[in-house]
């Protein structure tokens, strides 16, 4: 198989082999290559220095220099060379104590995670592939390079990631890779809560998240997730057809919490996120969509209404498919009427604070004759008119002496 290098990528190598060192593509890249997707990072590796490799091109960036990596910028993009190097020592479960020169691309390749991750490639030579990494790409496997258990002690994160690559390219994990996940699943806890955070998103947003389950096998979900003891079944029913959805992690992240902790879901997802480091607007996402699941209530066209002023145009929507899935699996649950698009755009009043501070509100009165005045909007969205809601408005303080109206 010839592969056809980009030419920055092409003039990198070209440049390298014609002062007499080697240099391949390698990692990530190449494996993308192999599954017919377009690669978004190039990573090259050669047998010469950091330094060397610095006078070889006009414009470098020293990103990773203490670790062998120099940034070359080639035709304005940016491309990481990596010295072939050795790692010794990871006495914190994540980062190499020691960084050493490799005398081999072999050895180079040794250092990595997964075989997939393990092939290299070079126009003249083709693959250069020691640990069989092809073959189990062209069988759909995730196989660590040597020993799955030493390569999980160098780096607790390499457990998430194989079940990452799992969710994001439906490939399986090999047995002696996943048992030894199985044994080092406790050292997780080492890995910095942002990372799994990100793994986990990853995950969500794959086009096989059902991989997830793979945690609560693996046991790494006893640290991840503690909330959550096992994934209801019908979560995987429900996630089926919903795979594509905009917002996808929040919404099987939400279902999740959902399903798995009924009566206090909020506060568990609420728990869930905080410790990850979540940002406010996945947590506020999150919190809607459980929200808008347990209180949307009977579905009328009103109620529809009322979810999407409340939670927003996607999430009322999400809440639709999802209670509309669930009524395939159960026809006691409820169904979704007829409704139309404007049925799912928050309705805002026609009317302001201004305009009811004229009628003789003020503060605490004004919001509540603003929520009353939404009720009536669920309810008839063709009264959303100025004048019609002041005569609404009108009408209520005449009737009603709770309003606190000013001198």
């Amino acid at each position: 198989m010839k592969i056809s290098l980009p030419k920055n990528i092409a003039n990198i190598i070209a440049i390298i082999n014609n002062n007499g060192y080697r240099a391949h593509i390698v990692g990530g890249c190449v494996r993308d290559i192999l599954l017919n997707k377009i690669p978004v990072d190039w990573d090259i590796t050669t047998d010469v220095s950091p330094q060397i490799i610095k006078s070889l091109f006009p414009k470098t960036i020293d990103t990773g220099i203490k670790h062998g990596t120099v940034t070359v910028l080639q035709d304005g993009i940016p491309v990481e060379v990596t010295t072939w190097r050795q790692e010794t020592g990871y006495s914190d479960h994540r980062h190499p104590d020691s960084i050493s020169l490799a005398n081999s691309l072999k050895d180079d390749l040794s250092r990595r995670d997964f075989t997939m991750n393990a092939i290299a490639y070079h126009p003249s030579e083709g693959f250069i592939d020691p640990f069989n990494g092809l073959s189990d790409i062209n069988n759909r496997i995730i196989r660590c390079v040597g020993k799955p258990s030493e390569r999980f002690s160098e780096d607790a994160l390499r457990m998430l990631r194989a079940i990452r690559f799992s969710a994001q390219l439906n490939f399986d994990i090999d047995n002696d890779t996943f048992a030894a996940i199985k044994e080092h699943a406790s050292d997780i806890v080492h890995i910095s809560k942002e990372r799994i955070q990100a793994e986990i998103n990853k995950i969500l947003d794959a086009n096989a998240p059902q991989k997830i389950s793979l945690l609560w096998q693996s046991g790494l979900s006893k640290v991840i997730f503690p909330q959550i003891d096992s994934i209801p079944d019908i979560w995987f029913d429900l996630i089926k057809p919903l795979i594509g959805s905009k917002d996808q992690k929040d919404l099987f992240l939400s279902l999740l919490f959902y399903l798995a902790c009924e009566n206090n879901a909020v506060s568990c997802a609420e728990d869930y996120l905080i410790s990850n480091k979540y940002d406010k607007k996945t947590r506020r996402s999150v919190k809607h969509h459980i929200k808008c699941l347990k209180d949307i209530g009977p579905l009328s066209r009103r109620n529809i209404r009322k979810a999407a002023a409340e939670f927003g145009t996607n999430v009322a929507l999400n809440t639709l498919k999802v209670l509309s899935i669930m009524h395939r699996f159960n026809k006691n649950n409820p169904f979704a009427p007829q409704y139309s698009d404007s049925d799912v755009m928050p309705v805002t009043p026609a009317i302001s604070g201004f305009d009811l501070m004229d009628l003789g509100l003020d503060g605490r009165a004004i919001r509540d004759m603003l929520d009353i005045l939404r009720l009536c909007l669920y309810e008839n969205p063709y009264l959303n008119h100025k004048d019609i809601l002041i005569d609404i408005a009108k009408e209520i303080l005449t009737s009603n002496q709770l309003f606190y109206i000013t001198e």
